[in-house]
């Protein structure tokens, strides 16, 4: 049955292939990309939320610290005042004389005044233990001892705590619910572990609105300051009378004692939540970010509505599209075979491909014969031109620069007459050497370092011709010596180097440097003389073959070929010279180790 199924599917025409096809290609990885985008998104939109409340917490943190520290600020400079420090504790049976009593509180209210550019602060207020308000108490002045029936003040006057953040209602004068205070110890001039007052400022809770309801970034978030006893000082104006949060945040913030905490599994009320609690530094506030969970889950559902959304949107484009786009690519394939059966005649041997009884079959049927054709015929050009290469190295083996080896004998004929046998046996050992390496048994690969000491064995010969007028430096790592290359590469470029560069000089002396590098896990190696250079003439007709007494070109043709074949087009050799100043050959070949 099966085969059956697939037998009718084969049989279809090409477009309901083709179409049936697309609609598949496309729509299952569609889905499977979109179901995966779908979750990874609502993590990400999850990760980011979470991110988001971290940061709106650190911020919010942050700006309270600035606002406390501007605060605290004012207050230092009233409590650590020289005039309000001794005015404190002043007799206050020298103000039966109100003059006198009118004289000092002018000099108070001075002080008190260069407070007012602080926009938080509404008032500032001064407890003493005598001075003025123990002889005449205002709203301003007020007397100490009113507040040492208070729990807070007895805690806070056995500390070491010089600041301390309050409700507004723990003062008996106050009436103001909307108002949180802060105060701060007067210390004795002469020992700072006692104080003779306290200095308090009264801020409104509009003044932390603002920035509370900064970290309410969710519409349920809600943002809490409270201080180290669990007195709740202020919330973000969209805060609802939840009871049991504020006792959460309360009681954590008496019994952790953490100066940051984050739970991002916190229950109240039977409802997940998020909480984070950070420690406002150098006072014994605490700001604490309430968000609901379904606020997150809410976000993320957001994002994961719009890709459904998007989906819906695409898939009633995407059956036309894809009957579209099956009909066009039919059409297509027909003028493709016409096309190729024009050229059906050749013999390409290769693995046929499977044929069918449809359009798509024709085409493959006229297509395996294509490439058969094409592969003998790829194989028959490769076959040919390798072994033309072969039999022009082996020639070139057989007959290296006749003149040359003409020219040894000569000198090995002149030396054996004009001087003793060791130097008539340098030069047969140099010339043994420099053979034996050039045939190299038949092989074809031979060693860099086998390559080097061809080449030095000709040089030295060379030098013996011609005085020893060419200095021959070899800059080559340790490590490159065994990477495999294709035999005599360097002596035709050593030889058109000695040749056409050093001995056309005047002087007929120069230098010539072997060095070798690995770039991009190829190797360059360069032959650099200081001989009378190149023009862009003469390297272009060396790279193109044409020979001539003054550049050469058979050997650089040669090897530039024989490179290519051994390696592909990308690898081969290149020329750099300035005219006067010599010339440099740069061979490019893959980094082989054997």
């Amino acid at each position: 049955m099966r085969q059956i199924s697939f037998r009718r599917f084969s049989n279809l025409s090409i477009r309901n292939k083709l179409f049936a096809t697309y609609l598949l290609v496309v729509s299952v990885p569609f889905i499977l990309l979109f179901f995966i985008h779908l979750n990874i998104t609502t993590k990400e939109s999850e990760d980011q939320t979470l991110f988001t409340a971290k940061k709106v917490l650190e911020e919010t943190r942050s700006y309270l610290e600035y606002k406390a520290a501007s605060i605290a600020e004012v207050l230092n400079f009233i409590a650590l005042n020289d005039q309000v420090q001794s005015l404190v504790i002043a007799d206050p049976e020298q103000y039966e004389d109100v003059n006198v009593w009118g004289f000092d509180a002018s000099k108070l209210s001075k002080i008190l005044y260069q407070s007012r550019y602080n926009e938080d602060i509404s008032a500032i207020r001064l407890y003493m233990k005598e001075g003025l308000a123990e002889a005449t108490e205002n709203t301003d002045y007020l007397r100490l001892g009113k507040l040492e029936t208070t729990e807070w003040y007895k805690k806070f006057s056995a500390s070491n705590e010089s600041f301390a953040w309050l409700p507004a209602s723990e003062f008996p004068s106050s009436s103001s619910s909307n108002m949180l205070s802060i105060v701060r110890k007067i210390p004795n001039s002469h020992n700072v572990r006692q104080f003779n007052g306290i200095v308090r400022a009264d801020i409104s809770q509009k003044a932390m609105y603002t920035v509370l309801d900064h970290a309410s970034f969710t519409p349920a978030a809600e943002a809490v300051l409270f201080n180290d006893r669990g007195d709740i000082l202020s919330v973000s104006s969209n805060f609802h009378d939840n009871q049991s949060v504020l006792n959460v945040i309360s009681q954590n913030g008496l019994s952790s004692n953490k100066s940051n905490y984050w739970n991002e599994d916190f229950i109240i009320g039977g409802k997940r939540m998020l909480l984070g609690i950070q420690e406002i530094a150098s006072t014994d506030l605490h700001v604490a970010l309430v968000v609901p969970y379904s606020d997150i889950l809410n976000s993320s559902n957001k994002a994961r509505n719009r890709l459904i959304s998007i989906f819906l949107m695409i898939i009633p484009f995407m059956l036309p599209l894809s009957f579209f786009v099956a009909g066009s690519a039919t059409k297509r394939i027909r003028n493709l075979i016409l096309h190729t059966r024009k050229l059906k005649n050749g013999d390409f041997e290769v693995a046929p491909l499977p044929v069918n009884a449809d359009e798509i079959g024709e085409l493959t049927h006229n297509f395996n014969k294509m490439v058969l054709n094409i592969s003998e015929l790829m194989d028959e050009t490769y076959s040919l031109g390798r072994e033309v290469k072969n039999k022009e190295l082996k020639a070139l083996q057989a007959q290296i620069n006749p003149h040359f080896l003409y020219n040894t004998l000569d000198l090995i004929n002149i030396m054996a007459i004009e001087s003793g046998a060791k130097e008539i046996s340098t030069v047969v050992d140099e010339l043994a050497v420099f053979y034996k390496l050039s045939l190299s048994n038949g092989k074809e690969m031979v060693t860099l370092h086998n390559e080097i000491k061809h080449v030095e064995a000709y040089v030295h010969i060379q030098n013996m011709r011609f005085g020893n007028g060419i200095g021959f430096h070899v800059d080559i790592p340790s490590e490159l010596y065994e990477i495999q290359v294709p035999k005599i590469i360097l002596q035709p470029l050593i030889e058109n180097a000695i040749l056409h560069g050093i001995l056309e000089k005047d002087s007929e002396e120069g230098s010539i440097t072997v060095r070798a590098e690995v770039v991009d896990e190829d190797v360059y190696i360069t032959v650099e003389d200081d001989g009378i250079g190149l023009t862009e003439m003469q390297i272009k007709k060396v790279m193109e073959g044409h020979s001539s007494k003054r550049t050469g070109g058979f050997g650089v043709r040669n090897i530039m070929e024989r490179i290519q074949l051994t390696y592909g087009n990308r690898y081969g050799i290149r020329y750099e010279s300035v005219p006067g100043s010599g010339t440099k050959a740069i061979l490019h070949i893959p980094n082989q180790p054997i």
